[in-house]
This record gives structure tokens, C-alpha cells and sequence, in this order.
């Protein structure tokens, strides 16, 4: 996942999270910083591809969860498994890539 050190991922609002089975992706649309210092935000779509699993352990919040931080957990057999650390808590996701690009509101 060489784009992960890509996208600025801090303060990044998690707006909907889609699983496409057929094509083996989540997608998770979010308002992107753009222009981080201008307070800027765009609607983009981090797509995960060759997506295997998700699991969200997050408390009840009200409003968008908004992404804090990102790591890499593990790298085993072409898979990578992320840590989305959230302010509501945190988010896993275990695929074989990811790109940014324009927002996806529906499949």
C-alpha cells in the first residue's frame, strides 16, 4: 500500500463506508483536507481493492467520525492491515491496495 503515506489522512471526516463483493472493494467516501491551512475540504473516495475485511470497534457517537491517524498493523500473503484510528474509536481494514480519487455515493 505505497499510497498510504500519500493521502493526508488527519482530520479526514468519514462520511460513508460502501463493500462492492463483486469487485472485492470498500470504499470509504470522506471530506478530504485539500487545503488543509485554508480549512478546505473536498469529497473524495479511498478505495481499498482486493479488500479481504473490515471491523470497526468504535463507541456510540453522534456526528461523522473524523480520522485521526493511520498505521500499518501487518503485511502477511499480499495482504496490508490498517489501523484507522478515529475520534470514536478504531477502524481496521485488510486488503491488497488502495487509491484516493473522486467520491463514490452509491454502486
Amino acid at each position: 500500500m505505497e499510497q498510504l503515506t500519500e493521502i493526508h489522512w488527519h482530520d479526514s471526516e468519514i462520511e460513508s463506508v460502501i463493500e462492492i463483493p463483486a469487485r472485492d472493494e470498500l470504499i470509504y467516501n470522506i471530506q478530504y483536507p485539500e487545503k488543509w491551512d485554508q480549512n478546505i475540504f473536498v469529497p473524495k473516495a479511498v478505495t481499498f481493492s482486493g479488500y479481504h475485511s473490515h471491523a470497526i470497534e468504535e463507541m456510540p457517537f453522534e456526528g461523522n467520525p473524523t480520522i485521526l491517524t493511520v498505521s500499518v498493523i501487518k503485511v502477511e500473503g499480499g495482504f496490508t492491515t490498517i489501523k484507522l484510528e478515529t475520534n470514536a474509536g478504531n477502524r481496521y481494514v485488510t486488503a491488497k491496495s488502495l487509491s484516493i480519487g473522486s467520491q463514490v455515493v452509491s454502486i
